[in-house]
């Protein structure tokens, strides 16, 4: 048994001199933060995302590390999510945060990842000491797979803050216990933001919402959220893949908020 075990530990060690040593030349693969926008207060969840990682480029981890103004934004260990990722379900999957202005993400896994899309899912909460026209980078101080094969280059997002008017202009003039906006852009090519608020009778109270994307037939194409959410205003992004990671056509798609026993449906527009 002694013997098994020390031959899959050796096994698995050199399988991964094998991927990591450098023999296997992967191409430049695309890191990406979209900018966003917020109001004080609202938190956001934005995609980490990836352009073409080829089944060739044998992807087996991952790791980054990003910084913030810990002024305007906080970010932790908890406001990580990776539903509807390109990540392997099985990998295993750690984030810490050393302090509050940096966020540190590690992955990996025997079956390898491939594809585009979005590698996770971070939640930034806006201080509501923020003011309108303030603005924090979410910066790339470190992004690699493997052991830097195939090679990463990395676009830093912006978030900026915006008034609470224009927001509840926006979207959050709707009477009920949450509240769906518009997509924005809309039409859109390539990626979307979606913005919305959970509201609950009792503070404190967590509500199973779910938002999920819908084509002209009523196909379902995409869950962007499924969870237990406490009251608040949220921000996703959809990059126009439907749940296997796979870019969907031109046309009209419905999103649908659930939350609770109400639930709110508006239409988009993806143009290629």
């Amino acid at each position: 048994m002694e013997k098994r075990k020390i031959s899959r530990v050796l096994c698995g060690s050199f399988l991964c001199l094998l991927l990591f040593s450098g023999l296997a030349v992967g191409n430049m693969v695309s890191v990406s933060i979209p900018d966003t926008s917020g109001t004080p207060g609202e938190y956001i969840r934005i995609p980490v995302l990836v352009d073409s990682i080829l089944p060739e480029d044998f992807v087996f981890s991952a790791e980054f590390n990003l910084t913030i103004d810990p002024t305007l934004i906080e970010v932790n260990k908890d406001s990580v999510f990776f539903e509807g990722t390109i990540v392997p379900q099985k990998w295993v999957k750690m984030s810490y945060s050393p302090d509050d202005s940096s966020l540190n993400i590690a992955l990996a896994g025997d079956t390898a990842m491939s594809g585009s899309g979005a590698l996770v899912y971070i939640g930034f909460k806006i201080l509501s000491s923020a003011s309108p026209g303030d603005s924090s980078i979410v910066h790339f101080t470190k992004m690699f797979f493997n052991e830097e094969t195939p090679s990463a280059t990395v676009s830093d997002g912006v978030l900026r803050v915006i008034s609470t008017g224009v927001f509840d202009d926006e979207n959050l003039i709707l009477p009920g216990h949450f509240n769906l906006g518009q997509n924005y852009p809309n039409p859109f090519n390539p990626a979307t933001k979606i913005q919305f608020r959970v509201e609950s009778l009792e503070f404190g109270d967590h509500l199973h919402t779910t938002l999920v994307i819908y084509n002209i037939l009523g196909q379902k194409i995409r869950t962007l959220v499924e969870e237990e959410m406490l009251p608040g205003s949220y921000q996703v992004m959809w990059e126009g893949k439907d749940d296997r990671g796979e870019g969907v056509p031109s046309g009209v798609y419905f999103y649908q908020l659930k939350s609770g026993n109400t639930s709110e449906t508006r239409k988009m527009v993806l143009m290629k």
